[in-house]
């Protein structure tokens, strides 16, 4: 019966699909036809349009040619009285001009005579109507064809005045074309001058009778100027479509579009394209060589989609009446299929979570009976799945607080008497009835019924045993890497003060043994001159002299040995090197209650150095700057560590907020034994100086006003590293 009805479900939709693709084909067949129609007498109107134009265009320029002919000389009054009466008349005109032939014998009278027309230097230009388009004096030609006149006489349209439009190669052609046919002739299409759009010429040659026999001279060229937006623009007329775009193509060619006037933007055309109806009808001027092409898009909106949805919808209605008691049947079947995967997907979802979480999870039922377990709670009761379902809870575990004073109520009883979770305390244990002990963490919640019922708890529970391990391993291995790096850093710093110390005392204990060779050869010297001299003092201050001597020797070779210490340098970052001195002065600076503001560089600031030794020379400095501030008031008490790029050089700069150094201290403040401390070596500073200096760099001292302390670290960079960040 099922498969029946399945097949009748089939019947139903292929019998409607197939009446639907019927009724949509014959309906889209007539539709094209009368979309077609309509076009092609739509584009009939605007070409009987565009052609009357064309025509009219043609006889206003006849109409100037037998007036120019008319009247010996040029009569431009005339001219212009004529335009002013034409322009008005036909949109599509949007200039009159008149170009006068000027040849090298007259170019002279003719600039004399457009001078006192104009009562100013008049002068032949040239203007590259489609390259630079700006104003040149035109050299000498041996024929130019000036503009003299145009109409309307407009302020704009005053800089033409002059220009030599035979000079302008995109015009020459078809003006030489016009002087040696005698025909009019119409010019590519172009940018007006002042920019309203884009026209094209319409020229015809004027001849005149010239002294020779036969002959005719050329006086100049009528020119129209017609606007290509306003000849292609539809007539007012309620029966053409808003929709057409109009295109101005050349004749020959392959069809080249010359301009094209798109429709303006209408309300319906945001509706999808259906297609997009097109025709190309040339138009009958031979001085207008143009076709003109016509282009509708057809929308959504221009169907006559009514006929169609409305046979469309009797045809549904009269096959939906039959199968819809089928339908619901089946949606009915779908609906509890749909229930039953989802309450499956949702029990498989639950116990898969149960099975992946790092959690023991217990559910108990309302008599508190073991109903669910997973993996996890099953290792910490220590007991098979079979011997745990369904027990009672305080059969298999216990939970009790570590050390309990008083008495305290169990948790999962809780839970069931005021029907809130309830949130294990710290240090709880977990006791298997086997007797085994474990520290866990988690809570218990109530498991509500849809009506709000409590019918049993879930319990959540965390071994803490393994986390205080692996917590014990990290402090461990922590302070193992904290107390490696302290010794590092206390043995470097003694290496540093040895070297200090044996270089000061070298340097202090020359000075006293070459005093002493010195005063002993002078005694040699005197005692030379004395004839009862002993030779046992002169004997005895030779070997003083060589001792002082092996000594200066021994003092020359221990300097040397301390200066030779070999430097392990590699590539580092200042600002790790701050944060490990951070790290390692943190409870010095909390205890002195001194505040430290660290203005590290965005970049990494690397440079090749020993991170030990650098390390020394910022704890260095941030202990002088908890001395300089230990006698200020709390609030007052800051450190400011900044770093940051300067060119290819780190800086590093530590600044407290203290008294800050006198003058006078500034000049000797990083020389050996030397310290402001009741108790200090000395030797701090210089060694900061000597670890600087060794990797090349610079450290300084100085004092901002109202502030206090700065101490200034210049390091260069790593130049590999520096091409990588660059």
């Amino acid at each position: 019966m099922s498969k029946f009805k399945g097949g009748e479900w089939l019947l139903f939709g292929a019998v409607w699909l197939a009446c639907t693709l019927l009724v949509t084909a014959q309906w889209g067949v007539s539709e094209y036809r009368r979309l077609q129609d309509g076009f092609e007498l739509a584009a009939h109107q605007a070409y009987a349009g565009v052609a009357r134009r064309l025509d009219q265009n043609e006889s206003v320029l006849s109409a100037i040619d037998a007036l120019l002919l008319s009247r010996e000389p040029f009569d431009a009054a005339a001219v212009g009285a004529f335009s002013r009466e034409m322009l008005p008349r036909y949109q599509q005109l949007y200039a009159i001009q008149f170009l006068r032939n000027v040849s090298a014998d007259n170019r002279v009278v003719f600039l004399r005579e457009m001078e006192q027309r104009f009562g100013e230097t008049f002068y032949i230009r040239d203007f590259d109507v489609v390259g630079r388009r700006s104003w040149q004096p035109a050299p000498v030609r041996a024929q130019s064809l000036v503009v003299s006149m145009i109409e309307p006489d407009l302020p704009a349209a005053s800089p033409v005045y002059g220009y030599d439009m035979l000079g302008d190669a995109y015009f020459a052609p078809e003006l030489r074309r016009a002087i040696s046919g005698g025909q009019k002739v119409s010019s590519r299409p172009f940018e007006l001058y002042d920019g309203s759009g884009r026209a094209y010429l319409l020229m015809q040659p004027l001849f005149r009778d010239s002294e020779s026999p036969g002959r005719r001279r050329l006086a100049g060229m009528a020119v129209l100027v017609v606007f290509c937006d306003r000849l292609l623009q539809l007539p007012v007329d309620a029966s053409l479509p808003n929709s057409l775009d109009l295109a101005l193509l050349a004749k020959e060619g392959g069809h080249e579009l010359l301009y094209e006037r798109v429709h303006r933007v209408a309300e319906h055309d945001w509706w999808p394209v259906v297609t997009r109806l097109e025709a190309k009808l040339p138009l009958n001027s031979e001085a207008q060589p143009f076709v003109l092409g016509v282009a509708q898009d057809v929308r959504v909106s221009d169907l006559a989609l009514l006929p169609l949805l409305l046979r469309e919808l009797l045809l549904t209605l009269l096959l939906a009446a039959v199968g819809l008691i089928y339908s619901q049947r089946m949606a009915l079947r779908r609906q509890r299929s749909l229930a039953d995967e989802e309450l499956f997907l949702q029990s498989e979802r639950a116990s898969v979570t149960l099975n992946a979480i790092h959690d023991g999870v217990v559910i108990l039922r309302q008599d508190r009976s073991i109903e669910m377990v997973n993996p996890i709670a099953l290792r910490l009761v220590e007991m098979p799945a079979d011997e745990v379902l369904g027990q009672p809870c305080h059969e298999v575990f216990r939970l009790l607080g570590e050390l309990a004073s008083e008495f305290a109520e169990d948790p999962i009883a809780e839970c069931f008497r005021t029907g809130q979770p309830v949130e294990l305390q710290e240090r709880m244990q977990l006791t298997t009835a086997r007797g085994k002990v474990h520290f866990v963490e988690g809570g218990v919640a109530p498991l509500l019924s849809r009506d709000g019922v409590l019918i049993g708890v879930v319990c959540a529970l965390r071994d803490m045993g393994p986390l205080r391990q692996r917590t014990a391993e990290a402090l461990e291995a922590s302070e193992t890497r904290v107390k490696e790096h302290l010794e590092k850093l206390s043995h470097v710093a003694r290496l540093h003060t040895m070297g200090e110390m044996a270089s000061g005392i070298a340097h202090e204990l020359n000075q006293p043994l070459t005093a002493i060779s010195n005063y002993c050869q002078a005694a040699m010297q005197m005692l030379e001159g004395v004839d009862d001299a002993p030779p046992q003092v002169h004997s005895a201050l030779k070997l003083a002299v060589a001792q002082a001597g092996r000594a200066g020797e021994i003092i020359k070779r221990l300097r040397a040995l301390v200066s030779k210490r070999a430097i392990e340098t590699r590539l580092i970052d200042i600002n790790q090197v701050v944060g490990n001195c951070m790290f390692l002065a943190e409870y010095d600076l909390r205890e002195r209650g001194i505040e430290v503001v660290q203005l590290l560089s965005g970049y990494s600031i690397p440079v090749m150095a020993d991170s030990i030794q650098l390390e020394q020379v910022v704890l260095n400095l941030l202990s002088n700057a908890m001395d300089a501030l230990k006698d200020e008031p709390p609030m007052k008490r800051h450190v400011i560590i900044h770093t940051r790029r300067e060119g290819r050089k780190g800086i590093l700069e530590v600044r407290d907020t203290g008294r800050g150094i006198t003058p006078d201290l500034l000049e000797v403040l990083f020389h050996p034994f030397f310290s402001t401390k009741p108790h200090g070596m000395g030797l701090g500073l210089s060694i900061c100086q000597t670890i600087v200096e060794q990797y090349g760099g610079l450290i300084s001292a100085e004092n901002i006003p109202a502030s206090g302390a700065c101490f200034r670290i210049e390091l260069p960079l790593a130049l590999q590293a520096e091409r990588q960040l660059s």
